[in-house]
């Protein structure tokens, strides 16, 4: 089930850049073909990027596509492999809480305060509420990991998957 709403939120942010892509181009005829630029559109567009790039890093943390430098990891024993692997996800998932509480935070400050953006009117607690949801995620994508990494070891483990729906 967690596929589908992975694939879910996949397909909703690629309709989301489409639609960025369009404003952007409407933008860029509006002001020099018909000299009268969209006044917020800049500024959608940079919120949308934002929530684009923390939102699709669920996505990411969800099917395990992470930047690892892990050739010296590979070669050591099984045993340091699941230890070492223990020891990142409790960090993983300890920075993501930590950060997504202190975001949180922020969030409420500015959901209080009604906080809109200068140009759009965009309620900001929006934007950043993003940036929390995707910490709070990643950190609960990381305990999972963990859990049934102690549990099941290596071989069991969840190993996410790819877009084809292939194991990695």
């Amino acid at each position: 089930m967690a596929d589908r709403v992975i694939n879910g939120l996949l397909t909703v942010l690629g309709l989301a850049l489409i639609a960025m892509v369009a404003l952007s181009v409407w933008n860029v005829f509006s002001r020099y073909v018909l000299a009268s630029a969209i006044l917020w559109a800049d500024e959608v567009l940079v919120f949308a990027m934002i929530m684009l790039a923390w939102l699709g890093a669920i996505a990411c943390a969800w099917r395990n596509f992470v930047i690892r430098m892990d050739i010296l990891v590979n070669i050591l024993p099984a045993a340091i492999q699941i230890t070492l692997s223990l020891i990142q996800l409790c960090l993983v998932a300890g920075i993501c809480l930590w950060t997504a509480w202190l975001s949180w935070a922020y969030v409420l400050r500015l959901f209080r305060f009604g906080m809109t953006s200068d140009a759009a009117g965009l309620p900001l607690w929006i934007v950043h509420g993003a940036i929390t949801l995707s910490l709070f995620v990643m950190a609960m994508i990381a305990l999972l990991r963990f859990v049934r990494l102690a549990i099941w070891g290596r071989q069991q483990g969840w190993q996410g998957r790819l877009a084809t729906g292939e194991k990695q």
